[in-house]
């Protein structure tokens, strides 16, 4: 699935269920059931590669062995730029 097809789709899920939040804590920082590790969190939300790779560096920030804080950066901003790229073809 393309990113601008994944926004879309999940736009239509955040548009027909938003939790209301009142600054305090929300069910949406709730684990899903049967979700105990950040893969099982990434394939529940349906997340793309380039997403998952960036929640998966955030969550580590420099505490990977052998890995510096700059490069998970990096990464992050990566896959981000990849993600943003593919906006801009979208709207082409």
């Amino acid at each position: 699935m393309r990113y601008w097809e994944y926004i879309r789709e999940e736009g239509r899920k955040v548009d027909s269920g938003k939790i209301a939040s009142d600054g305090g804590p929300s069910e949406y920082y709730d684990f899903p059931e049967g979700c105990s590790t950040l893969n099982d969190l990434i394939e529940y939300k349906d997340m793309s590669f380039a997403q998952g790779n960036i929640f998966k560096a955030a969550y580590r920030l420099g505490n990977k062995e052998g890995i510096s804080l700059e490069y998970d950066l990096k990464k992050i901003k990566y896959y981000a730029d990849r993600m943003l790229a593919q906006i801009g073809k979208d709207q082409c």
